[in-house]
């Protein structure tokens, strides 16, 4: 977009918020449907949606903006023209839905910025990174609100992108996306938390090029049974081996869908992208805000990682001097496949260049000048559930902790 343009001007008609805040589209369906033939306030709106009155605001809000609703006096809602046909004929939700959307100059405005600065980028991030360029253009929002606020955006943009995905009389999603933790073996993630309860096996890590080959789409070629786990045993069980992307049918279907899951996977099961995302990613407790004091950069110099004015080294050489403060133990092998042919290159070491290659192109870095920074949104992303099980960001807290300790070391100039 030309920097000399005027600042394009929101569309919004109700002063709540500069952008909808509604994320859910089943709740969405539901509020229009308690709307058939009657008028209702924000109080009796919440309690037939069983939500807060605030919530409730939010998605008469979005329907508002959608010229969905309109006020109808005495703090009430209602229908419109194009709300009724909404309510009314489930078979054209999809359509109808798409159309109001596409049709508010915000969503054009994402439109135009996909087009112009994601066109090859994967979905959905590529929609996400565009809602949160446009709200940060056209806003004032703090960051962490602009995140939320263009994460919703981009939730509600999905089902316009893919009407076909959504039962529209329920708005529940027709086949149901997999969890990518179905997997056997435990997750490095999962093992290095276990420490905190007393589980005492040494644990070897490795970055084996089979992780390049399933991030950057050519996980099928893989032989299944040579890496159907998470974690292998080492020295006849005495300890334990970290390193590869557990294949089977699920995390291969994640690995072709990419986004939010695929990230999920690899800094789960990969230590040396959850080490380095870590340090990356680090927020002071309490904080939704990533302030960490880890930074990357790709210069004249090649790859280095910085811990405050430090240089640690390359990515590799970082993630290796961490380990050890950390009482892990790297290794170039793969232990349950020594002595097996590598015509394709997937048990070698990978290197620096591969490590940083499958973080941009999953979308766990972006490139600012010669700085690579964590993706805008991407703590808010480790802090969402997966499943039933604590989400990742909590899986996270022993890491975190003990690679405070290592970098609190290395600022005393000791060796950690």
């Amino acid at each position: 977009m030309n920097r000399d343009e005027p600042p394009l001007q929101l569309d919004l008609t109700e002063s709540i918020t500069d952008v909808p805040q509604a994320n859910n589209i089943a709740l969405f369906i539901e509020l229009m449907e308690a709307l058939r033939g009657e008028e209702l306030g924000m109080g009796k709106l919440g309690e037939l949606l069983e939500v807060d009155e605030r919530t409730a605001r939010y998605y008469a809000d979005f329907g508002r903006w959608l010229k969905f609703l309109r006020p109808a006096g005495d703090q009430k809602v209602g229908l419109t023209t194009e709300g009724l046909a909404f309510v009314e004929s489930k078979p054209a939700r999809g359509r109808l839905f798409s159309t109001a959307l596409f049709e508010r100059p915000l969503v054009q405005t994402v439109q135009q910025i996909k087009r112009e600065r994601f066109a090859d980028v994967d979905e959905p991030e590529a929609t996400r990174l565009a809602c949160l360029h446009a709200v940060e253009r056209l806003t004032h929002l703090s960051p962490a609100t602009a995140e939320r606020r263009a994460g919703a955006l981009a939730s509600m943009l999905r089902w316009a992108y893919r009407p076909k995905d959504l039962d529209w009389s329920t708005g529940r999603v027709e086949e149901e996306r997999p969890t990518p933790f179905n997997f056997v073996g435990q997750s490095f993630m999962t093992g290095f938390a276990a420490r905190d309860l007393g589980a005492s096996r040494p644990m070897y890590i490795g970055f084996p090029r089979q992780v390049v080959l399933f991030a950057m789409g050519r996980g099928a070629g893989l032989r299944a049974r040579d890496w159907e786990r998470a974690s292998y045993e080492v020295k006849g069980g005495a300890a334990r081996w970290f390193g590869s992307i557990p294949i089977n049918e699920t995390t291969l279907k994640v690995a072709r869908r990419g986004g939010p899951d695929l990230r999920r996977l690899l800094i789960s099961c990969n230590p040396y992208i959850a080490i380095l995302m870590t340090m990356l990613t680090w927020a002071p407790t309490g904080s939704a805000v990533a302030a960490g004091p880890g930074r990357l950069t790709r210069d004249m110099y090649g790859l280095r990682v910085w811990h405050q004015d430090r240089e640690l080294g390359s990515p590799v050489q970082t993630v290796a001097v961490l380990a050890s403060a950390v009482d892990l133990t790297c290794v170039e092998t793969v232990p349950h496949l020594q002595g097996r042919g590598d015509d394709e290159g997937e048990l070698r070491p990978g290197s620096d260049e591969e490590l940083v290659e499958v973080l941009l192109k999953t979308g766990l870095l972006r490139p600012v000048e010669t700085s690579l920074v964590p993706a805008p949104g991407l703590v808010s992303e480790l802090r969402l559930p997966v499943g039933d099980g604590p989400t990742l960001w909590e899986r996270g807290e022993v890491l975190r902790r003990e690679l405070t300790k290592a970098l609190r070391g290395l600022d005393g100039g000791g060796t950690p």
